[in-house]
């Protein structure tokens, strides 16, 4: 009885509990119903009705707070109610889910742009749902005013492009910063040759005023009309109609003068015609039959000279047309789906096809290009608007492969479309077969280059070898034989001799090993490269009287003998150079291994040479030559990078594969 009357006390303090929070809970919400300056509402998913509704909402709909309680809420929220039930119902307890843009119904029919969040609560000890609405009405037909703000804008620049009239817009210095095609038209000057020139000395105009005081009423009144006499490129004078407009900036301060100029000469020329006409009439009543006369001949003239206009329109439409059907390249029009729309003569033959018609045909299949040399073509366009200079291939009727050079444009809707592209096409076939051969024949100069280099290389260590081991030999015995003979010599005179013979040969041993190092150092070939290029540091330092140094990692690797061979000599030659022409005091020779490459820095202090003129300035001096080590170096799959200044010394850097096999690999990878 007791533990039973301990669960019911410990019951009833939970009850109790559980009650305090919804107080606060409902506390909590009436006070954000208040002070939200949120439209908010609680609305009951039971019986679809709002239970409580804050004076924000009230005035964002219109309704008494008598009247929104008394209407379902399908009436108010324009959404179904499955979706209303489906996305209200779903937010956890306590969490608020923000449910984007929706559309109410206010009480008088008209619709407002909402934003909804919902929070799951518990209203009078049953669940709820508290619906937060903010009124985005006026933010949504803010972003619509600024779009179609937008596009008039563009319709606007548009016209301003293709209007007859010269419209020029000039900076506060009247320089032209805008020149459209009724200016190029009327003017006779394209928009590249003018743009950042000063208008006025260009076109030398003439002002009915002084363009100070003119300048002044456009300041005060923002506009300014008036009579200009401008000169055109070819140098005739006109008379414009000029209407100017001033542009000013957020702040009022004037940015730019917008012109539209329309050429009145004819008009004045007829309005002087006129005149002197009525004044002839006036004084001359008498001569009126002349003077029909003279109106006459006018007319005939006019006629004559719209019939030479019209005959100027019919020939350039002509050279148009002769330009189009005998141009040397081809000219073409082609769709986005690859489809060819138009093709001169010279694109249809150059496809091998006998008529346009062919052509056209065919090119609905697509098998006159290579799909992914086109997309390439099509991205370029799409990204930059025009392409000259684009190399590509395509395919003949006899599937054979025409190389040629494309320049194209892009040709678009006012919307952005892409409508078509058009251009020309050079047929380079002919090049690229002549670029292949020279391409071969440099592979086979290096190839043979690299043999040569190899061929010498082996009869230096022949001629070597054979010092070494057989004259060397020879004298290192006639030496032991004259020392032998000096111990035994019968009298002093003959001892003398035989020293002095003795000598001769020392010296022709120490020469046979000199040459013996210079011709091919059997170190390079006992210890490796690292030791080489450190023996042939001392040596350079020993016979020319340079301070040089020699640095290695100590990461020593195996080089295969091509590489290890044409680096000693490539060293060899730079430091040879280094001493001849340089005037250095000191040379540094480093060496490292970076992962499956051999890299040799070769650099010194000396008078340096201008880097561009680099292959001139070895070949001139008769050396291995930084052109030859560095095509040379090419073939052998490395590459070299020369750093140079006139007085401020060299640095020459040597890269080069292991082995022959990284060389094959990184051949194949770059495309040799």
């Amino acid at each position: 009885m007791r533990s039973k009357i301990a669960s019911l006390e410990s019951s009833v303090a939970d009850y109790k509990s559980m009650e305090a929070t919804l107080r606060e809970s409902e506390k909590r919400y009436r006070a954000l119903l208040r002070q939200s300056s949120d439209g908010i509402y609680i609305f009951d998913p039971r019986t679809a009705c709002i239970v409580e509704a804050n004076d924000q909402f009230l005035a964002m709909l219109r309704y008494e707070r008598g009247e929104i309680q008394t209407l379902p809420l399908h009436d108010i929220v324009m959404l179904d109610k499955d979706v209303i039930d489906a996305r209200v119902l779903k937010t956890p307890q306590d969490d608020t889910r923000v449910l984007g843009p929706s559309r109410y119904r206010c009480k008088d029919g008209s619709v407002i742009d909402v934003v909804i969040s919902t929070t799951l609560i518990t209203h009078k000890n049953t669940p709820a749902v508290m619906v937060s609405v903010r009124n985005i009405t006026e933010q949504k037909q803010i972003e619509e005013e600024l779009h179609l703000q937008a596009i008039r804008s563009r319709e606007q620049a548009e016209l301003l492009e293709i209007a007859d009239d010269a419209i020029v817009v000039l900076d506060m210095e009247d320089r032209i910063v805008f020149w459209n095609h009724g200016a190029e038209d009327k003017y006779g000057w394209a928009k590249e040759e003018v743009i950042g020139k000063q208008a006025h000395k260009v076109l030398h105009t003439s002002f009915s005023g002084s363009l100070k005081e003119i300048k002044e009423k456009l300041e005060k009144k923002g506009r300014w009309e008036g009579e200009l006499t401008q000169r055109k490129r070819s140098g005739e004078e006109i008379v414009m109609g000029s209407r100017w407009a001033l542009r000013r900036d957020r702040r009022g301060k004037p940015i730019a003068i917008m012109e539209i100029n329309n050429d009145i000469t004819q008009r004045k020329r007829a309005e002087a015609a006129l005149q002197k006409a009525k004044e002839d009439l006036e004084l001359r009543v008498a001569e009126r039959t002349v003077e029909l006369q003279n109106a006459n001949e006018r007319l005939l003239v006019e006629l004559n000279r719209r019939k030479r206009a019209e005959e100027v329109v019919r020939d350039g439409a002509e050279r148009y047309r002769n330009l189009f059907e005998n141009s040397p390249l081809g000219i073409y029009r082609m769709s986005p789906d690859g489809r060819i729309l138009m093709a001169n003569p010279t694109m249809v033959r150059m496809l091998g096809y006998g008529s346009f018609g062919e052509l056209a045909a065919i090119s609905r299949k697509g098998d006159h290009q290579y799909p992914s040399l086109r997309k390439k073509m099509e991205k370029k366009l799409e990204r930059e608007e025009k392409v000259r200079g684009f190399e590509t291939k395509w395919k003949r009727r006899d599937k054979s492969v025409v190389f040629v050079r494309e320049n194209a444009k892009a040709i678009r809707a006012t919307d952005g479309t892409f409508l078509y592209y058009e251009g020309t096409v050079e047929d380079i076939t002919e090049q690229k077969k002549a670029e292949e051969k020279i391409h071969s024949y440099e592979e086979q100069l290096r190839s043979l280059a690299s043999e040569l280099s190899l061929a010498e290389e082996k009869e230096r260590r022949r001629i070597a070898t054979t010092l070494h081991d057989h004259i060397g030999q020879i004298l290192a015995i006639s030496k032991i034989k004259l020392g032998a003979l000096l111990q035994s010599a019968p009298t002093t005179g003959v001892l003398e001799q035989v020293r002095e013979i003795r000598e001769h040969v020392e010296q022709a041993i120490q020469y046979t090993r000199s040459l013996t190092f210079e011709l091919s150092p059997p170190i390079l070939y006992d210890l490796g490269l690292e030791s080489a290029l450190e023996w042939l540091t001392e040596q350079t330092k020993e016979q020319h009287g340079i301070r040089c140094e020699f640095e290695a990692d100590g990461k020593a690797a195996p080089v295969s003998d091509e590489i290890r061979i044409f680096l000693f000599t490539a060293v060899r030659e730079l430091l040879m150079n280094v001493a001849k022409h340089a005037q250095a005091k000191i040379a540094k020779v480093t060496i490292r291994r970076v992962k499956d490459n051999m890299v040799i820095h070769v650099a010194d202090d000396g008078t340096g040479f201008v880097a561009s003129k680099t292959s001139s300035y070895l070949d001139k001096n008769k050396g291995f030559g930084l052109f030859s080590i560095r095509e040379r170096l090419r073939h052998l799959g490395g590459q070299m990078d020369v750093r140079a200044a006139r007085g401020r010394g060299t640095r020459v850097v040597l890269i080069a594969p292991l082995t022959v096999e990284a060389r094959q690999t990184r051949r194949v990878r770059d495309g040799y």
